[in-house]
C-alpha cells in the first residue's frame, strides 16, 4: 500500500566518507543556503555600474572605507598589473609610479639552484621544486582615513589618501610581506625588510617610524617561525600572525617591550595572506581561515572546524596556487566563503561556504578573484578573472542568466535496500513566490549499479502533485531552481514496498 513519506533531510550538504554515513542528507548542490533547515537559492547577482574601466589584471584584495568626514566611500583593489580606488562608479588608476608587475599565477620554482641541496647533478637545470614564486597580490588596512597597502612582488610598503595623493606613495625604508594595523595604531609589518621571520611594528600613531628608540614605542621580534609570514589580522585583543604552519599571537604590554608574543597554534596555518576572515558580532570576533588541509578558526583559542565538505575540497584542490585563496563574510547571512582553485584550475573556480550561526556548509561553483562583504557599500562586490565588478546578493538570477542552484539528496532505500521501492507520486512544498523548479529521481537496481535518471519534470509552488511510476531499490532525489529564486519546503514522496532481491 502506497504511503506517503516526507523528505526530510539534514541542513547542509555533507561529501565526506562513505555513502552509507550520509543517510538522510543532502550529499551535492549548487548555490544554496539554508533556512530553518530548509535548502534556497542563494541572492543572485548583476554587472555593477561602473563608468571607467576595465581593470587590468587579476584582483587580489579589495577593502573599503569612508573618510573621516563620512563624505563618500571608497574601495581599493590591488590586481597583480596595478592599483585602484573606486566610489562606486568612478574609477580610478592609482597605480604607483614605477610599479613592478607581479606574477598572475603562483609558478613551482625551477632553475639551477632550485629544489634542495643534493638532489640533483650540480650544474644542471631543475624543471621541478617545492619552492613557489607566488602571484602577484596585496593585503591592505586602514590607518584612520589612509590607506596602507603592501605589494609581495616587491615587498614595498605604499599609503595613499583620497583627495590628496593621485596614486599610491611609497612609504620610505619599509618592505614586508603583508600588514595590518593593530587596535593600538601601531602598523604591523610582516616578515618586514627581507626577513621572512621577522615582525615589526611602528610607533604608535606614525606608520613611518620603525625605527626602536628610547623616545618612541616601535619594536619587533623575530619569530621562531618555521614557514614565512602569510597575514596578519586583529581579533579579540591580539594581532594575530599567520604563516603557512602556524599562529602567533602579539598583545600589548605596559612596558618598554610594548608587545608580548606567544605562538598560539602549530599545524594550523594559512594557505594565503587572503584566506583569513575575521568575524564581529555579539560574541566578540572570531577568526576563520583555510589551511592546507583544513579549516581553523579562534576564538580565544585554536580549534579545527569540523567540515562536513573537508574531503569534496581537499581531495580536489590545487595546492600550488593556494596563495590565492580567500575567505570572506557574507555578514548579512552569518556566512563565510573560502574561494580555492579546483585541481584542474590555475584560478579560483569553487567556494564552500561555512554558516558560522548554524555550522551548515555549502557549495558555490563560480569563479571570483576576490570578494567585498556589504558595509560600507550597500551590497557584497566580487570581481571575476576579467575584471568586472558583481554586485551579489541582488536579484535571482546571474547576470541575467539562471544561477543553475540545485540540491542532491543521498539515495533512499527500504529496509538496507532488499527491497524495491516503487514510487507512485511526488508532493511539491515550495514557499510562496518561489520559482518553477525541475525534479529529477535518480535510481539504482543495485548498489554499484548504473544511474537511472527519471525526469526531469518541471513543476511549480502551485502544483498539487507529479505522477510517477518508478522502481528501483535506490532512490535519490534532485532538485534545480529553472526560474529564478525557490526556497523548498517539506516535499513529500508516494512509495511502497516492492518485490525482494
Amino acid at each position: 500500500m502506497f504511503q506517503q513519506v516526507p523528505l526530510r533531510f539534514r541542513p547542509g550538504l555533507y561529501a565526506n566518507r562513505s555513502p552509507r554515513s550520509s543517510e538522510q542528507r543532502w550529499v551535492d548542490g549548487n548555490l544554496v543556503r539554508f533556512r530553518d533547515g530548509m535548502p534556497e537559492q542563494v541572492g543572485g547577482w548583476r554587472l555593477a555600474e561602473q563608468r571607467d574601466g576595465p581593470i587590468l589584471g587579476l584582483a587580489r584584495e579589495i577593502l573599503a572605507w569612508r573618510p573621516n568626514s563620512q563624505i563618500g566611500r571608497y574601495a581599493f583593489i590591488g590586481t597583480h598589473l596595478g592599483a585602484y580606488v573606486t566610489n562606486g562608479s568612478d574609477l580610478d588608476d592609482v597605480t604607483p609610479v614605477g610599479f613592478a608587475a607581479g606574477r598572475e599565477h603562483t609558478l613551482v620554482g625551477a632553475g639551477y639552484g632550485a629544489g634542495p641541496y643534493g638532489d640533483d647533478l650540480y650544474g644542471t637545470r631543475r624543471d621541478t621544486s617545492s619552492s613557489l614564486l607566488d602571484a602577484g597580490l596585496w593585503t591592505s588596512d586602514m590607518f584612520g582615513e589612509i590607506l596602507l597597502a603592501c605589494f609581495n612582488g616587491s615587498g614595498v610598503v605604499y599609503d595613499f589618501e583620497v583627495g590628496t595623493d593621485a596614486t599610491l606613495q611609497v612609504v620610505a625604508g619599509i618592505t614586508a610581506r603583508a600588514l595590518c594595523v593593530s587596535d593600538e595604531r601601531h602598523a604591523f609589518y610582516f616578515g618586514m625588510n627581507g626577513d621572512p621571520s621577522f615582525v615589526g611594528w611602528s610607533d604608535r600613531e606614525d606608520y613611518t617610524n620603525v625605527t626602536p628608540a628610547a623616545g618612541n614605542r616601535a619594536g619587533g621580534y623575530t619569530v621562531a617561525a618555521t614557514s614565512p609570514f602569510q597575514c596578519g589580522r586583529r581579533v579579540r585583543g591580539y594581532v594575530l600572525g599567520w604563516t603557512a604552519t602556524e599562529l602567533f599571537g602579539f598583545f600589548p604590554l605596559n612596558n618598554s617591550l610594548v608587545y608580548g608574543r606567544e605562538r598560539l597554534g602549530t599545524g594550523c596555518g594559512a594557505a594565503g595572506p587572503q584566506s583569513v576572515a575575521v568575524v564581529t558580532d555579539n560574541q566578540a570576533e572570531t577568526a576563520y581561515w583555510m589551511g592546507v588541509d583544513a579549516f581553523h578558526a579562534f576564538d580565544g583559542a585554536v580549534r579545527e572546524l569540523d567540515c562536513e565538505l573537508r574531503d569534496y575540497v581537499f581531495n580536489d584542490i590545487n595546492p600550488v596556487q593556494r596563495a590565492k585563496f580567500q575567505a570572506r563574510t557574507n555578514a548579512n547571512f552569518s556566512e563565510i566563503w573560502f574561494w580555492y582553485c579546483s585541481a584542474g584550475s590555475i584560478e579560483i573556480d569553487r567556494a564552500v561556504i561555512l554558516n558560522y550561526a548554524k555550522g551548515t556548509w555549502s557549495k558555490a561553483n563560480i569563479a571570483r578573484t576576490c570578494w567585498l562583504d556589504s558595509g560600507i557599500f550597500a551590497k557584497p562586490l566580487a570581481l571575476d578573472p576579467d575584471g568586472n565588478v558583481f554586485e551579489h546578493e541582488v536579484g535571482d538570477t546571474a547576470d541575467g542568466e539562471q544561477m543553475g542552484s540545485f540540491v542532491l539528496s543521498h539515495p533512499l532505500t527500504i529496509g538496507v535496500g532488499q527491497q524495491l521501492i516503487e514510487c507512485d507520486g511526488f508532493w511539491p512544498d515550495m514557499q510562496d513566490g518561489s520559482g518553477d523548479c525541475e525534479v529529477s529521481f535518480i535510481g539504482r537496481d543495485y548498489p554499484g549499479g548504473p544511474d537511472l535518471t527519471f525526469g526531469p519534470d518541471v513543476f511549480a509552488s502551485t502544483d498539487e502533485k507529479l505522477d510517477l511510476s518508478i522502481s528501483v531499490r535506490q532512490l535519490a532525489v534532485r532538485i534545480e531552481g529553472i526560474d529564478g529564486y525557490w526556497e523548498l519546503g517539506t516535499p513529500l514522496l508516494s512509495w511502497q514496498p516492492g518485490s525482494g532481491r
